[in-house]
């Protein structure tokens, strides 16, 4: 597939219908003021750290872990607003005037649930559980997508999210919260994006559940084209690191990979994207890229761009700069070793070779009594390329 510059940064297009639920800069900055002195995100310099490789990890070694492990979220009660009250609580499938006034505060705080249009749908409920996450610190699997009227008047407070790295007026990064499975967009440090995700899937030990698949592979490990290309039997990790990254290339509309398809995926980590997907659940279920739901998928590639750096915090508990090169290295992907493989050109099922880079010396043999010049015998083996998840 070809790629293209995605377009200028607008988190608010003004000819697109984002523009009636994406939050402005300008209104979530006004939230800035009523930030306590003193109360900062964590320190983080850009300019400080050493680009490593095209797709690693850029690492400070002089980085010191910041004391709070959780972003800055400040909360401000004023007594002077007026609160109002839900009739009941509002959930997926909901509808009415609570339900717009729910949507309509999500989209103030940068929570994007969607057109302001009181129904409750599959796009709220993702920000509700963003919320749920981020905000009121509910473990990932224990948020319920319901707005009560207790947790509504807690909603009307003045509340800020502040970026746990400042990166300066008019930069743009993305934040990842591997243990809470949010992911911020960060613009002048103010969030103009909050989404629900779903990272690499988790084995019963909280490790990177292995998976094995067969897929056909039409890019290498470095996203160059593979003509034609190759179909493996292959295992991998469902890894998404945690480190420092930025984004590198871009694809427009939907991608199918080896391992399923993708809407817009934004690259960071080699084959690790963030890119829209059907599914989103409330548990890490991708093979290492960040999912969000489709609704965002069409407004992301417009809020970042190249060159935008990416932190990502690890279900480890480690800051993004204390992961080595290799701990931020994605899974590769390496065969089956109880399958055989298959290349696409010859259609031909081959003996599965323990090199798979080079061929196998030439064996001679004579037979015997004769005078026949011996036959030459060659195993077929297949050329293989490592490639990282990309869903």
């Amino acid at each position: 597939m070809t790629t293209r510059k995605p377009p200028p940064r607008n988190p608010a297009p003004s000819n697109s219908s984002a523009s009636k639920w994406l939050p402005s800069i300008a209104a979530t900055g006004v939230l800035g003021v009523v930030v306590l002195a003193g109360i900062s995100g964590a320190g983080g310099n850009q300019s400080a750290a050493t680009s490593t490789s095209s797709g690693g990890s850029i690492v400070d070694p002089s980085f010191t872990a910041p004391s709070s492990t959780l972003p800055s979220i400040v909360v401000g009660s004023d007594p002077a607003v007026q609160k109002t009250t839900l009739s009941q609580s509002v959930s997926n499938g909901s509808q009415g005037d609570d339900v717009k006034k729910v949507q309509q505060r999500l989209t103030d705080l940068g929570f994007a649930p969607g057109p302001i249009d009181g129904a409750f749908g599959e796009n709220t409920r993702q920000s509700v559980w963003a919320y749920e996450k981020l905000i009121l610190h509910t473990p990932r699997l224990e948020a319920t997508g319901t707005v009560t009227n207790e947790m509504w008047q807690g909603m009307q407070d003045s509340i800020t999210v502040q970026p746990r790295r400042r990166d300066g007026s008019g930069s743009t990064h993305v934040e990842i919260y591997l243990p809470e499975q949010v992911l911020i967009v960060f613009t002048a440090d103010v969030p103009t994006l909050i989404a629900h995700v779903s990272s690499g899937e988790l084995d019963d030990q909280g490790q990177p559940k292995e998976f094995c698949e067969t897929g056909k592979f039409d890019t290498d490990a470095n996203g160059e084209k593979l003509d034609p290309p190759i179909e493996r039997q292959f295992c991998a990790r469902a890894k998404t690191p945690g480190g420092v990254f930025r984004f590198k290339r871009f694809y427009d509309g939907k991608r199918i990979s080896a391992l399923g398809g993708m809407t817009n995926p934004w690259y960071f980590n080699y084959g690790i994207a963030v890119h829209g997907a059907e599914k989103v659940p409330l548990y890490p279920a991708s093979h290492g890229c960040i999912r969000i739901n489709q609704m965002l998928a069409k407004v992301f590639p417009a809020m970042v761009a190249k060159g935008d750096v990416v932190y990502v915090w690890g279900h480890d508990g480690k800051e993004p700069e204390q992961y080595s090169k290799n701990e931020s290295l994605p899974s590769f992907n390496y065969d089956d070793p109880n399958a055989s493989t298959t290349t696409s050109s010859t259609s031909t099922t081959v003996p599965k070779s323990t090199t798979s880079t080079s061929r196998p010396p030439t064996t001679t043999a004579r037979p015997p009594n004769t005078t026949v010049a011996p036959a030459t015998t060659v195993p077929t083996t297949t050329t293989t390329v490592s490639s990282p998840p990309s869903t």
